[in-house]
């Protein structure tokens, strides 16, 4: 008998000052991960965007406009809305070649007086005429 009640002393949970430790900081990353989650999928259609027009086997018609043209075209598409074409920039490189770079910051407020501001950047190069 004294086993026993000197086992249930020994066994103790975790306390309440712990739970409320732990939901909290739950809390805390479930918030960060709800707010910048939608940022970096934004950023991964834009990339992956990017990656299938430098991936075009036939040349975009157009030179720099054309190639803005298509890219603004799949965003339409894919509902990506936070970024506008002004946030990419295409130079001239060779004959036939531009290069396409993605350059941009969003801020989003997280809490209180907190805010998180995040920069994405990204660089293709495309073939067109």
């Amino acid at each position: 008998m004294k086993m026993i009640t000197s086992m249930k002393k020994a066994q103790r949970g975790m306390g309440m000052l712990g739970i409320l430790f732990t939901v909290g900081l739950l809390a805390f990353f479930m918030t960060v991960l709800l707010k910048l989650g939608p940022l970096y999928a934004d950023f991964w259609t834009l990339r992956s965007i990017m990656v299938e027009v430098s991936a075009q086997n036939s040349a975009i018609e157009g030179g720099a406009r054309g190639v803005s043209g298509v890219i603004e075209k799949r965003m339409d598409i894919n509902n990506v809305r936070s970024v506008t074409m002004s946030d990419f920039s295409i130079e001239k490189r060779d004959q036939g070649q531009f290069q396409v770079t993605l350059n941009y910051e969003q801020r989003e407020h997280l809490f209180f007086n907190v805010d998180a501001i995040v920069s994405f950047e990204y660089q293709v190069d495309v073939k067109a005429q």
